[in-house]
């Protein structure tokens, strides 16, 4: 929540300039932004004792700061291999369908590219925090399930490789994302339970 909340307030400065120059579209984009982390903040304060009791639970690793834990919807695979064929490509179409159909695919958007993904193994997720109790029942209904997903900042010099040899390591379900504003890497860890059905 800490870093949120400075994500906020260099936010706050940066609409600030964009004022002074007239640029009053990247105000609006902006101030979307700012609505959303400040909801993620809202939810967090109204669930902050679950995250306590969590983070008696969450492991440390060295050159990882441990952030938060929140809770997303991901959309699961359901094969092993997921690389053969044409499963992604597909996979990824129903993704897109199920994330209209929920009419939060720009929000999606909006995040990933916020949170740049440059490794993983996580195709299909969104904070819950960002969707409405109604676009969630959607998802809900096309097969995505809720997770608790671990965030970590990379405090430790890794290139890109060992960082995500450590990753494939330690977590079955990850994603290695840069987040834009801060160029800050970030790992999220979901405590997902494999459900294979191929």
């Amino acid at each position: 929540m800490r870093n949120t909340i400075l994500a906020i307030k260099r936010l706050v400065s940066e609409m600030e300039s964009y004022v002074y120059c007239d640029n009053y579209d990247r105000v609006n984009q902006l101030a979307n932004e700012l609505l959303d982390m400040t909801n993620m903040i809202k939810k967090q304060c109204t669930n902050s004792n679950g995250f306590h009791d969590y983070m008696d639970t969450v492991e440390e690793y060295p050159g990882f700061m441990y952030i938060s834990t929140l809770p997303f919807l991901y959309k699961p695979i359901l094969v092993k291999n997921y690389y053969d064929g044409d499963y992604l490509e597909i996979f990824n179409q129903k993704r897109t369908d199920e994330l209209k159909r929920a009419k939060v695919l720009e929000l999606h958007n909006r995040f990933w590219t916020s949170n740049n993904v440059e490794g993983g193994n996580v195709f299909g997720s969104i904070p819950l925090e960002l969707i409405s109790k109604e676009s969630a029942d959607i998802l809900y209904s096309c097969g995505w399930e809720k997770v608790d997903v671990s965030i970590y900042e990379i405090e430790a010099e890794m290139n890109f490789k060992e960082l995500d040899r450590f990753c494939s390591s330690n977590f079955r379900h990850y994603i290695i994302a840069m987040e834009m504003k801060n160029k800050t890497k970030l790992v999220l860890n979901y405590n997902i339970t494999d459900k294979y059905t191929i």
